[in-house]
């Protein structure tokens, strides 16, 4: 079954030859008003609202309304070893292009030689104030999220190898899912759908089917989410970073009720 995300391959064993669904990966390079920004490897579908949530957590907007436009081309190389890719340009507002340029500025900076490197790991860890403190969920509104979570997998559930993130209001209940072979993707493409959709992230819950890194709680902390779930475990500095910040990290296990590192 052709879907979205997913491309047919052909695989042989020694029982013959086979049909299959793989997930796809394609570059995204994005520029901010014509100026070169990012090269991403993304699953492409919710392409858009990826481009909005990436531009939000990169701090280069702080509301979906300082996009003045987003122009998206999907190019077909006439070089060999360029593969088909997606060019996308987000026309800012002057106060955000305004924001962008520091931005911009710095991340020249990080390419580094080895001898910015206090100045690189400073940038890569951005002053984010802490948050209100705001109640996480209850067990068992976590279990009968996880419970649910393949139900909205429309890509995962064909190919598999791909990430989903699922939004939830303060009463644990479903507002939107978003999917991608980036976990990080995931986390923006689903920031992305809540922006364009006008629902405000403060004080709601993120559950993700992926291991807890620093930066999805680099990610959360600016969305300004009360809780960040897991269905896997959480690495040390992702605690560290989420007690410090007042965020809720949750990592709920496959066979277990659910862990709360506060």
């Amino acid at each position: 079954m052709k879907q979205l995300g997913t491309q047919t391959q052909f695989y042989s064993n020694q029982d013959g030859q086979f049909e299959i669904e793989l997930v796809q990966e394609v570059p995204i390079a994005i520029s901010i008003n014509d100026l070169n920004y990012a090269v991403i490897m993304i699953t492409p579908v919710d392409v858009e609202a990826f481009i909005v949530g990436f531009a939000y957590s990169e701090g280069l907007i702080i509301q979906a309304n300082e996009i003045l436009d987003i122009d998206i081309n999907h190019v077909t190389s006439e070089l060999e070893d360029v593969p088909t890719h997606i060019d996308a340009n987000i026309k800012l507002t002057g106060r955000a292009q305004h924001r962008s340029s520091g931005i911009m500025r710095q991340r020249k900076g990080t390419s580094g030689c080895g001898l910015c490197g206090i100045e690189a790991i400073e940038q890569s860890f951005p002053q984010l104030a802490p948050l209100t403190a705001s109640p996480s969920l209850k067990d068992q509104q976590w279990l009968a999220a996880k419970q649910h979570f393949s139900e909205h997998q429309e890509v995962g559930g064909i190919s598999g190898a791909i990430h989903g993130a699922m939004l939830l209001d303060a009463e644990g209940q479903f507002l939107c899912f978003a999917e991608d072979i980036g976990r990080h993707n995931a986390l923006d493409k689903l920031i992305g759908k809540a922006l364009l959709n006008q629902i405000p992230l403060a004080d709601m819950h993120i559950l993700m089917s992926s291991r807890c890194s620093t930066e999805l709680i680099l990610k959360a902390v600016r969305a300004k989410v009360a809780s960040l779930g897991h269905l896997a475990s959480p690495s040390t500095l992702a605690v560290a970073q989420a007690k410090q910040y007042g965020l809720h990290l949750i990592h709920i296990p496959r066979q277990a009720t659910p862990r709360y590192y506060n």
